[in-house]
């Protein structure tokens, strides 16, 4: 736990050039125009980064999750943003190549699966509803049998990536039991007819990342489309999250990183009153703080991805990692602008971007206070 694997440090290496060399760039840029650039999905597929959790039949390397949680870390210390439409894109590709059944396997691979490990292609996940966040079981898009199609009628609202030009489509989570509570993952391509999506939503921060609101007015698609066993879609969901929080905890475990290093340094080039700030022993306290904090939240990402490998239950572990790491993230953001002064309010200094695209991390995946649930209820809290 304490020393990663000449493999994974190689993976590490290869996310580190590829983030600093070809994403930082013109990450500003994006930022500002709000746009994202497919480019960067090709090349983290041809670097193998989209394939890392796909089994090596379709063309993945069965890579284990600390490593792909590694490649995260690295992007996300200089494009939040980015590493989480890394995470999204393979939201219906993993699912297929791993549960699919063998004529859905036919369907899709060629069409589907293996353009998206190549980076030429993505696809949606469509579970949060403008009634229905972290009470996902409040979701009311329905999907009925109608002889052998599935008809779907509702909505989703902050989906990333529906949107893009490459994206396939969306797996979206549908009630089909209302009196049983049962519901199913279902597969919506794009342009099949009754699917809309809104225009892009105007947001505080991820400003390069695709989200819209996607509506559903009788579409209709083959039974299947269905993706798991029946009526364990919501299963299926639950279980989700855990790996996901693990993943979303490492993309802001480098952001909290990269605004310890660019703290640190400011610090000590940064003269007020005759003296670098960073002799000043209040700076000092916020540093330290923040490194202190870092290091917690790599061990907590460590010990929860170690777990899931191991095929252990690690529901507890992944909310406290998530819990403590987004919000430590969120007060390194906090520290950062602080440290810098008024160059930390201005959109030219990283940390202003960092300041709010972390905001979203502290209630994506599931918020804080859900996080506090869980892990009160396997603590055997609840009864």
């Amino acid at each position: 736990m304490f020393e990663y694997t000449a493999e994974q440090e190689a993976i590490r290496k290869t996310a580190r050039d590829f983030a600093r060399k070809e994403v930082a760039p013109g990450v500003a840029e994006r930022d500002a125009a709000a746009r994202y650039d497919t480019r960067l999905l090709k090349r983290m597929g041809d670097l193998g980064f989209l394939g890392m959790l796909m089994p090596e039949e379709v063309g993945g390397t069965d890579t284990d999750l600390l490593s792909f949680c590694l490649v995260l870390e690295e992007i996300g210390r200089v494009d939040l943003a980015l590493a989480w439409s890394l995470m999204a894109s393979l939201s219906f590709a993993h699912p297929v190549a791993t549960v699919g059944t063998p004529e859905q396997k036919a369907l899709w691979m060629d069409t589907i699966v293996r353009p998206v490990l190549r980076g030429e292609a993505n696809t949606a996940m469509g579970i949060t509803e403008p009634d229905a966040g972290t009470d996902n079981g409040r979701i009311r898009t329905r999907a009925v049998r109608e002889g052998d199609e599935w008809v779907i009628n509702g909505s989703k609202t902050f989906i990333t990536g529906a949107g893009l030009e490459t994206c396939k489509g969306v797996l979206a989570v549908c009630l089909t039991d209302p009196e049983n509570y049962k519901f199913e993952h279902i597969f919506i391509p794009t342009g099949t007819p009754g699917y809309r999506i809104s225009e892009p939503l105007r947001k505080m921060g991820l400003h390069s990342s695709d989200t819209r609101e996607l509506f559903f007015d009788n579409v209709r698609v083959p039974l299947n489309h269905r993706i798991g066993l029946e009526g364990q879609g919501m299963q299926r969901t639950k279980t989700g999250f855990f790996t996901a929080r693990v993943l979303i905890s490492s993309t802001c475990l480098g952001l909290a990183e990269e605004c310890l290093t660019l703290a640190t340094d400011w610090a000590k080039q940064r003269v007020a009153f005759g003296k670098p700030i960073a002799r000043y022993q209040y700076v000092q306290g916020m540093i330290t703080d923040m490194a202190l904090n870092v290091e917690l939240g790599r061990l907590m990402r460590d010990k929860a991805a170690h777990m899931a490998m191991q095929g252990k239950s690690f529901a507890k572990e992944a909310s406290m990692c998530k819990w403590f790491v987004t919000e430590m993230a969120k007060d390194c953001t906090d520290k950062a602008v602080q440290i810098f002064g008024g160059m930390g309010f201005m959109d030219a200094c990283p940390v202003s971007r960092y300041y709010r695209d972390i905001r979203a991390a502290t209630i994506g995946e599931g918020t804080t206070e859900i996080q506090r649930y869980v892990v009160a209820r396997e603590m055997g809290l609840l009864s």
